[in-house]
């Protein structure tokens, strides 16, 4: 069985193993185009992580510096309170009127000092809600985004387990076929395959088979009557216009008669 496929490699055209490369690495990236979208929907995920965890960090950075300065405000007006006790209690010993007017002025400074302090922390008080509630926001939906991240995780892996087997199998038939391709056209292919994707090699066309007129189906662009001879007899052949690899399929072939090679 052995002997008999080294012959029917041997047999084969350079257009024909390279089309098999192709054919292969079509396989290939179909199998792995579901694993890719699983990964960028993953990634995605990730992304959103981190910008939601960005966020949350600067809330609570936010908030620790709002809750600092609320607890010195609330301190002003604690050592307020003392001072406009103890201007109080002066007041109730003063023994001329001129002490007692000194002290009501100041008394009643401490009292709009305290005023403009009392005010602040309101306003910090205020503030410090609005960024809990912006924290609580941002945690929840961090939360949430955790839950559809690990199952995009699961998603993905659970993806990457059931086309192992088939993936190694391919990327195995894959190395066997590459190396009946010469290096350098084998590097043309991945490289149009890299650029175009599937569109690295396209059948032909045959819009008139009595005048030898014939298009790429890649581009759709018409080809010069020579090419048609090189790829009846097996040849290498690229696309002028768009440059991917040209061959024969089924109904080229079919089109051309019997006597047309792929």
């Amino acid at each position: 069985m052995g002997e008999m496929r080294e012959e029917d490699d041997r047999s084969m055209s350079h257009i024909e193993k390279l089309l098999a490369v192709y054919q292969i690495e079509r396989k290939l990236r179909g199998l792995q185009s579901s694993l890719r979208t699983a990964e960028r929907f993953l990634n995605e995920q990730e992304r959103h992580l981190t910008g939601i965890g960005s966020q949350r960090e600067s809330l609570q950075s936010q908030l620790r510096q709002l809750q600092a300065a609320s607890k010195e405000r609330e301190g002003e007006m604690a050592l307020l309170d003392e001072r406009i006790a103890k201007l109080r209690e002066q007041m109730n010993t003063a023994t001329t009127n001129k002490e007692y007017q000194a002290l009501l002025v100041e008394v009643n400074g401490q009292k709009v000092e305290r005023g403009r302090v009392e005010e602040e922390t309101i306003e910090l008080l205020e503030k410090i809600d609005q960024v809990n509630a912006e924290l609580e926001g941002a945690t929840q939906q961090h939360a949430e985004r955790v839950k559809i991240r690990d199952v995009a995780e699961s998603d993905r892996v659970q993806r990457a387990d059931d086309i192992k087997d088939r993936v190694e199998e391919l990327k195995a038939e894959r190395e066997r076929v590459a190396g009946e391709v010469d290096a350098r056209t084998l590097a043309a292919l991945e490289k149009l395959l890299e650029e175009r994707d599937e569109d690295a090699m396209a059948s032909i066309e045959v819009l008139d088979k009595r005048r030898h007129e014939i298009s790429c189906t890649g581009c759709m662009m018409t080809l010069p009557v020579e090419m048609l001879n090189s790829l009846l007899t097996g040849s290498l052949t690229n696309c002028p216009s768009c440059g991917c690899f040209l061959y024969l399929d089924e109904e080229a072939t079919a089109k051309l008669g019997a006597g047309a090679k792929r």
